[in-house]
């Protein structure tokens, strides 16, 4: 099975190697990174986060079994006072179906969403407060304020499984 991951960072590309290894463990998997463009902003907000995902998946395809892709960012709930960083994923076949999924959401500082909503992003502002340079490659926000109880690789992992449990199980 050949997949392409939509990406440069080296954490998107291990985790997406886990779930399909997990999911498919009789396949014989091969991973390739295919830098493409997410055609939104570095920090996507609300309906940019999947768009980036889907645009991701698309252009990483090319004659892959299955193109992946993945963007993380900040979207809010009706209801829901705060706002939640979550890594959405998309994954596409030669068919043309696309299937979808997400990784648990959690809290930023309100520091960090206002410099966000000011222009920088995640990485830069999260790399800033832990000491960690290109944090987004290692732990992650998450692993940093969760004191290391999760980490991006895990709630990366658990998108693309979410987006691949269509694909596990037929149902009718």
């Amino acid at each position: 099975m050949n997949v392409n991951v939509g990406t440069n960072n080296s954490l998107k590309v291990r985790a997406v190697r886990a779930a399909f290894a997990a999911a498919f463990p009789e396949d014989d998997v091969e991973v390739n990174a295919i830098d493409v463009p997410s055609g939104v902003p570095a920090q996507p907000f609300g309906e940019q986060v999947a768009a980036g995902a889907i645009n991701r998946a698309r252009a990483a395809l090319l004659d892959a079994d299955y193109g992946v892709g993945i963007e993380a960012g900040i979207v809010s709930f009706p209801g829901c006072e705060e706002r939640f960083s979550v890594q959405f994923c998309a994954i596409v076949d030669q068919t043309g179906e696309m299937t979808v999924g997400h990784g648990p959401g959690y809290t930023l500082p309100h520091g960090v969403i206002a410099a966000l909503e000011s222009g920088s992003d995640l990485n830069r502002e999260m790399s800033r407060i832990s000491g960690i340079e290109e944090i987004r490659e290692k732990i992650g926000a998450v692993g940093y304020l969760s004191n290391g109880l999760t980490d991006r690789l895990t709630i990366t992992r658990d998108a693309v499984l979410m987006a691949l449990i269509p694909r596990i199980k037929e149902t009718g």
